[in-house]
């Protein structure tokens, strides 16, 4: 059975919440092997704030990286078809997204929602791109920004619509890919 997508529950855990939700996304529930949640929990919120507080700095591209490479030897010797891709700066592009999406795979994507935040990319068109946002915000939050729109009845796929001109932008914006120096995702996707 596949089961909604979730919220974060602080503050911090962005990461975490749509790494699970990625596996939500593709998986049936019964299908998740509960060895890769717990892979994700340990090794996600890894950085520390600026008054040292453990997890409240969020996760780093480096805990993103070490996860793909572990989903990637996982699945070498277990049951489990899935294909994690990190992708950096210049890679993560139009066409390498595309790739995944049209793969019926899924993309983990640090983008900008007042700070670096990560979001669940489930589907795109010449118009808008679909994204799972963890955060949970109130329904009139972006009322005064007709690039997005809020979702609230697609519980399995996604909760905001993104303009595709706000989407390709290279600024600090809300759900903008930004400067090309410092993006990053985690292409996800399913082997058959």
């Amino acid at each position: 059975m596949k089961v909604p997508l979730r919220f974060q529950i602080t503050e911090y855990d962005c990461a975490t919440t749509t790494l699970a939700n990625a596996l939500n996304f593709l998986y049936e529930r019964e299908k998740i092997p509960a060895e890769v949640v717990r892979f994700i929990s340990l090794y996600t919120l890894d950085c520390y704030d600026k008054d040292g507080n453990s997890g409240e700095g969020g996760t780093s591209k480096a805990a993103i990286e070490l996860v793909a490479t572990w989903i990637n030897d996982y699945c070498k010797t277990h049951d489990f078809s899935l294909i994690a891709q990190h992708l950096l700066n210049e890679d993560v592009n139009m066409e390498n997204l595309k790739i995944c999406l049209n793969k019926k795979g899924c993309i983990v994507l640090r983008t900008y929602q007042d700070c670096e935040h990560y979001v669940l990319i489930t589907g795109m068109d010449d118009d808008y791109v679909y994204i799972w946002d963890p955060y949970y915000i109130a329904r009139e939050y972006y009322d005064s920004d007709r690039q997005i729109e809020i979702i609230f009845d697609k519980l399995f796929s996604y909760n905001r619509k993104v303009k595709m001109s706000r989407f390709l932008s290279v600024t600090h914006r809300d759900f903008a890919l930004g400067p090309i120096q410092n993006r990053e995702c985690l292409c996800l996707y399913k082997l058959n």
